[in-house]
């Protein structure tokens, strides 16, 4: 899953890294502060297949689905999405993209002898130090559409691969720069849109993660040490996190 992410640098980094020819930012910067801890129900920064760059409530649920008092949801399944009576409308025509420097899963740990299993954060994020495109879908297009109730986005998620499957089994699909530009498309098929959200992801091996401080798990907090490894000594690299934690153990969020 993406419950927890970092977005931290200014919106025009994320756009000249994207590569926007003319990125129009909607966002009060005096209203603005880096984020290392954003939740759902936050406003994270968005990027639109017209180059604007809005604030979007994180969190989605259609009215049909309120009707049916069924609950909110914050991700989408690559695999489902496209037919999912929740997302199919927006995936042919509402995908938008979420810039982040990193996310946050959580791992369930041995404690010391004789203690109980704790929940112990990860900070993870790209090893070169750029900043990620996550592909999301929006229900917001226009300042009305964010007045319906359950109005939002998700953040579209896959299958994690190699060692990042040893931290989570699931994560935030992440688009290098000119595959986030097609994702944003409104006019690709659906055949070439499947294909990216396969196979022109970026790979594991180009993610590195580590221990963080348990108070990310409060949604209050949100400071620079937040991200600061616990051990910088031992900061885990693509593929080693194995070698370290049994894989027998279950992957949660801190409020499941």
């Amino acid at each position: 899953m993406c419950g927890r992410i970092s977005q931290y640098r200014l919106p025009m980094h994320y756009a000249q890294r994207l590569h926007l020819k003319n990125p129009f930012v909607l966002v009060d910067a005096a209203d603005r502060r880096p984020g290392y801890n954003l939740s759902p129900g936050t406003h994270p920064l968005a990027i639109y297949p017209d180059e604007t760059i809005r604030a979007v409530h994180w969190g989605y649920c259609p009215p049909w689905a309120i009707q049916k008092k069924l609950p909110q949801t914050i991700n989408a399944r690559v695999e489902t999405a496209a037919t999912s009576a929740y997302f199919k409308a927006l995936w042919r025509k509402a995908r938008i993209l979420v810039p982040a420097d990193g996310w946050f899963e959580w791992r369930v740990e041995a404690g010391p002898a004789g203690a109980k299993p704790f929940k112990q954060p990860y900070f993870i994020r790209r090893t070169d130090g750029e900043p990620m495109f996550l592909a999301a879908l929006t229900s917001i297009q226009t300042e009305d559409d964010a007045l319906v109730p359950g109005a939002g986005l998700v953040i579209v998620t896959a299958a994690a691969d190699e060692g990042l499957v040893d931290v989570h089994d699931r994560r935030p699909l992440v688009l290098p720069p000119a595959a986030a530009r097609r994702w944003l498309d409104p006019a690709l098929g659906a055949e070439e849109l499947a294909a990216l959200g396969s196979k022109e992801v970026v790979a594991a091996s180009q993610f590195s993660w580590h221990r963080v401080s348990s108070d990310v798990n409060r949604v209050i907090n949100d400071d620079p040490r937040l991200i600061e490894p616990l051990e910088p000594e031992q900061a885990a690299q693509p593929g080693q996190a194995s070698l370290e934690f049994p894989l027998d153990v279950p992957l949660q969020s801190p409020r499941s």
